[in-house]
């Protein structure tokens, strides 16, 4: 007899078994949403059905999820409605379509700061200082500067025409074509026409480069921006200037890292749940090995940590400044289905090749990236807002071939970068970087400690918005009281004509019985402003009648205020 197959009931009731133990699971886990869901939605009910104003249930959805988000105690989770979705992902991505310039205001009108490298603005001749007095026929004259932005930006190949009144003075109709403009991030010193010069010290060849942050072109612009430093002045030397950088996409920081290191970790991440991932440097591409500084300070922030961090582990550069931001998590861009909106996610943190994790955490002592020992140098808010107007001086894109002060071609020294651009930081930088090149060690004099430095600004931060905020409660009890006065002086009633010569005379003021409670004297012809008492009677009310209540004495200071 041929014996039965059991494999196909066994592989059955085996997964028969799972199912049971299983399918259970996956329904509670669903009921157990359901219930989650349950008290939101019985609110809602009652207040569409019985809240006194009628609500709007668009705002009732977002309200919801922002509140559950706010939960988190997390800035960088976000929800971004889909109205919003479109200018989110233009700045995501650094791109838009416009004519390429930095605008401000100035005499009510639009003026621009400076047009931007390879735009539609600049090949049309509009220059620094410029105003644009009209967008498609329409004034910019105290017009906010978003709008006047909106109707400067559009669908790239489209026209928009423009009125412009230059320096000196003459006007211009100008028809420009949008462009897509991709927001240029590597900067140097400052500008000679609309290139940037990026010497620092021509004679030991020390370059100077700035990123403003970091996005998708960032990495290319900077190896091109080193590639024409090495071709004019020489690359012997290199200051990375990352201040105020408030960060961008971790594959961009990795780039840029991977630049400089020939190997090893540049970060890692770690989620909660699930696997991390380490990022490695790779030796193809990497620059030569030359002395480096990286300035940094409490606004340089996620990308630009991450940079700074790895190259200092690795003991690729040298870091000056002050400890940074702590913005060290990181955030995934999660489109919602049915083009319900985008979540902006938190999902893992960022650390270091050493363990060190760079988000500042709630009660943390230690965050971000430290300056190296001997390399902390801080800086007053004041003196640094200082160096920024002047640094924005050399940054804008003037007459061709002309930098601000009219030099056409020079490079930098640390006496002019202390005594024109009043930047301490950079100063040093050069200083440390020129003796390094000479052949002289490092600084490694003891320096501040780098996280009560970072203590010490933020307080002295906060204890300057307290003052701020005490002064403006004073000057607002001032106003309150100047108001009262005005109010009072308003409201107040003559009791003579204005106009009238008044002789000197006198007033009595009697209860309903008819007894003077009170009598006084006109002087200088003046009833609002002299009144004094001569006589002053006691009152006695007379025997009050059914249901009158006795009146009390009234003295004189009261019955004027009456």
């Amino acid at each position: 007899m041929k014996p039965r197959p059991i494999l196909a009931p066994a592989l059955f009731f085996s997964l028969a078994a799972i199912l049971l133990v299983t399918l259970p699971r996956a329904i509670a886990s669903r009921a157990s949403d359901y219930d989650w869901f349950d008290p939101i939605l019985e609110i809602r009910r009652h207040i569409m059905q019985s809240y006194v104003d009628a609500p709007d249930d668009a705002d009732l959805h977002t309200g919801t999820i922002e509140g559950m988000l706010g939960a988190l105690n997390d800035p960088y989770t976000q929800f971004i409605p889909p109205a919003d979705t479109t200018e989110f992902n233009k700045q995501l991505r650094g791109t838009y379509a416009g004519i390429g310039a930095e605008v401000n205001q100035r005499d009510g009108y639009l003026m621009i700061v400076s047009p931007m490298e390879e735009s539609p603005a600049l090949r049309a001749g509009i220059l620094a200082g410029d105003l644009v007095i009209e967008i498609e026929g329409v004034s910019t004259y105290q017009k906010p500067i978003q709008e006047c932005i909106n109707l400067l930006t559009g669908e790239a190949g489209t026209p928009v025409t423009v009125k412009v009144r230059h320096l000196d003075g003459t006007e211009q109709t100008i028809t420009l074509v949008r462009e897509h403009i991709i927001t240029r991030t590597v900067r140097g010193l400052w500008r000679v026409g609309d290139q940037w010069s990026w010497c620092l010290d021509g004679d030991l060849g020390i370059a100077y480069v700035r990123i403003t942050q970091f996005n998708a072109s960032t990495a290319h612009e900077l190896a091109d921006a080193l590639s024409t430093a090495l071709a004019t002045s020489g690359l012997n030397g290199l200051v990375l200037d990352l201040r105020d950088n408030p960060g961008g996409g971790l594959p961009v920081a990795v780039a840029v890292a991977d630049l400089f290191l020939p190997s090893g970790t540049i970060v890692s991440i770690h989620p909660r749940m699930g696997t991390g991932e380490t990022f490695r440097a790779s030796a193809p591409g990497t620059l030569p090995d030359f002395p480096m500084v990286i300035l940094v300070n409490g606004n340089s922030a996620s990308a630009s940590e991450i940079v700074a961090g790895a190259l200092q582990e690795a003991g690729r550069a040298k870091v000056l400044g002050t400890r940074t931001f702590g913005k060290g998590s990181v955030q995934e861009v999660r489109p919602l289905e049915y083009g319900a909106g985008t979540l902006k996610l938190t999902t893992a943190y960022y650390h270091l090749p050493s363990g060190r994790i760079i988000h500042r955490r709630q009660d943390a002592t230690t965050w971000g990236v430290d300056p190296d020992p001997g390399f902390v140098v801080a800086v007053s808010d004041v003196d640094y807002r200082t160096m920024m107007r002047n640094r924005r001086e050399f940054e804008i894109i003037r007459a061709r071939g002309v930098s601000a002060d009219g030099a056409v071609d020079r490079c930098a020294s640390a006496d002019w970068i202390r005594g024109t651009l009043a930047d301490t930081q950079l100063a040093v930088a050069a200083d440390v970087l020129a003796a390094r090149l000479r052949g002289e060690p490092w600084p490694t004099a003891p320096s501040d400690d780098p996280a009560q430095t970072a203590f010490r600004q933020e307080i002295g931060r906060a204890t300057a918005m307290r003052m701020h905020l005490y002064q403006q409660l004073d000057e607002l009890e001032r106003r309150i009281e100047q108001l009262e006065g005005v109010a009072a002086e308003a409201g107040a009633r003559r009791l003579i004509p204005e106009g009238v010569d008044l002789a000197e005379g006198t007033i009595e003021i009697r209860d309903r019985a008819g007894a003077v409670v009170a009598t006084f004297i006109i002087e200088g012809g003046d009833v609002g402003l002299a009144l004094r008492t001569l006589d002053l009677t006691p009152a006695i009310a007379a025997p009050a009648g059914p249901g009158e209540p006795v009146a009390p004495p009234v003295s004189p200071e009261t019955a004027s205020d009456r």
